[in-house]
């Protein structure tokens, strides 16, 4: 087959070659013997003077290609006068085809040593643009390959198409190398035996390489998979070096993601204010942001307030240290309808708005304290609400002392849908007096049984309960309870008297400095700065 196409292409060069060899004043009457060479001798001439101009070299190689073309003519003429004498030429055919095959790879090598182009065409079996330089056939100069070869020999494995010289040009744009994940990185240990080994320790994985993370070490071969310039703490392959990123699938959580908290620690920090989620997953520092995803909302921008009993629309900020209850914004009563007590408050962390239940009215309320504008009254509920509390899912839920069960509000409009009765081992607990609260960090909803003095945890598919603090301290009537991440504790009250409780099962609480005034409900809410 490759033989057949040598000779093929060995007669289109000689063709050309003949072609090639007078202008066209100088005429063909046929073979060798038949031509007239009127014309022929300035085209010669200038065939000469333009070979001298050349390499010396190249000169001599294509004089000795010249004269043994004009041999191979004749043998070629004695064959065919043989052949119609006898018809026994078949030494002189099989000696006149190898001498013609000869003279031509001579004089094709001549040619294209003269002209500066590739000599040879190689087959590209990967079909990446560089040829198999086993696999190569002598190049016909001014002519395109055939299909499925290239005019160069320099693959070093032509069974990968990821593998050629300069595929991994971060390393060298020179070497063959393998780099099968395309990341201009060499693959330490490539396939095929003569492929120049790279530096990338994990071929089959584009985010792992020398130098992706620059945060972490600018030059070792580490995963960074959610390209945050930090390392993956626990890489799964061997020999790659394990960098500091405890989450290398999360962009937001890297060492240093909630610098204001902890700039060494590594966080999770969704909405880049620099303080650390409270939910993450193991292995990833907890830090003391409740609502991460919200800017407006973290330790810095949060102050433990209540409403204050005094039907003036006032909030009291609460000094944890001291208990002093101070007013520091309000909202309109002059333009809200209807009587004005509420009783416990909850933020909606997706968007800040701030939700009470007015007992005066068994309705749900929203108002802005910030701006200073006049509440908002939602559906009536009808019922006695003694502590309200959103999950972090969005979910809105209830307390309601009256009936002892959880209820589940539509924030939208204010309506209960959805209540189951509130029990600890398999009986009914009478909810006198409460607060409630979400414990952000470990995701569970609060509430505080005021006539018991505890805490309790409440499932909110069922309403079960578990005991997470009993401190014996009385029976509680005016309850409020609020979960502070920082301290990963709960503050309770009983008017005046005020609580710091853990929530562990260990029962440890303090006793704060009693408030400055009694309070119906404690709870974070914005600064207003």
């Amino acid at each position: 087959m490759r033989r057949d196409r040598l000779v093929s292409i060995v007669g289109l060069f000689i063709l050309q070659v003949a072609a090639s060899g007078c202008g066209s004043s100088c005429l063909d009457d046929g073979f060798a013997w038949n031509q007239k060479t009127e014309g022929c001798e300035n085209a010669s001439a200038s065939a000469s003077d333009s070979a001298t101009t050349g390499e010396s070299e190249s000169a001599s190689a294509t004089e000795s290609a010249s004269a043994t073309a004009t041999a191979s003519a004749s043998a070629t003429a004695t064959m065919g006068s043989n052949s119609a004498t006898d018809g026994s030429a078949t030494d002189t055919d099989a000696s006149a085809s190898a001498t013609m095959t000869a003279t031509m790879t001579a004089t094709m090598t001549a040619t294209m040593t003269d002209s500066g182009g590739s000599d040879v065409w190689c087959v590209d079996n990967d079909m990446d643009g560089f040829g198999d330089p086993a696999d190569c056939i002598p190049a016909v100069p001014g002519e395109d390959p055939p299909s499925g070869y290239v005019p160069n020999d320099t693959d070093c494995d032509d069974s990968n198409p990821n593998t050629f010289p300069g595929a991994a040009e971060l390393d060298d744009p020179e070497a063959c190398m393998q780099d099968d994940d395309d990341d201009g990185f060499g693959d330490t240990m490539p396939d095929g035996p003569g492929v120049v080994p790279g530096t990338d320790c994990d071929d089959g994985d584009s985010s792992t390489f020398p130098g992706a993370a620059p945060n972490d070490d600018p030059d070792a071969c580490m995963k960074d998979f959610d390209d945050d310039d930090w390392g993956d703490s626990d890489p799964d392959v061997p020999g790659v070096v394990p960098g500091t990123d405890c989450d290398d699938e999360d962009a937001a959580t890297y060492p240093g993601a909630a610098e204001i908290e902890d700039p060494d620690a590594c966080m999770r920090d969704e909405d880049e204010d620099g303080w650390g989620d409270t939910s993450v997953p193991p292995g990833v520092d907890v830090g003391s942001d409740c609502y991460d995803t919200n800017a407006e909302l973290n330790p810095s921008k949060v102050t433990m307030f209540s409403v204050l009993d005094n039907n003036q629309g006032d909030m009291g900020e609460v000094d944890l240290m001291s208990g002093v209850v101070t007013p520091f914004a309000n909202v309109d009563l002059q333009g809200y309808q209807g009587g004005w007590s509420v009783i416990s408050t909850a933020v909606n962390p997706a968007d800040s708005v701030m939700f009470g239940t007015n007992s005066a009215q068994q309705r749900l309320v929203t108002f802005d304290y910030c701006a200073a504008d006049a509440p908002t009254n939602l559906m009536p509920h009808n019922l006695t609400i003694c502590g309200l509390a959103f999950h972090e899912d969005g979910t809105f839920y209830g307390i309601d002392g009256g009936n002892d069960e959880l209820v589940t509000f539509n924030p939208a409009t204010g309506e209960v849908t959805d209540s189951k009765p509130i029990t600890l081992d398999g009986q009914p607990v009478n909810i006198q007096a409460c607060g409630m609260a979400y414990d952000c960090v470990s995701t569970r909803l609060l509430v505080s049984d005021g006539a018991q003095s505890r805490i309790l945890s409440i499932d909110p598919t069922d309403g079960t309960t578990t005991v997470v603090a009993d401190i014996n301290a009385g029976s509680w009537n005016s309850v409020g309870l609020e979960y502070d991440p920082v301290s990963k504790e709960v503050f309770t009250n009983n008017g005046t008297a005020f609580y710091r409780i853990k929530i562990d099962g260990s029962n440890d609480f303090v006793q704060l400095p009693n408030l400055s005034t009694g309070l119906n409900d404690l709870g974070f809410g914005p600064t207003c700065m």
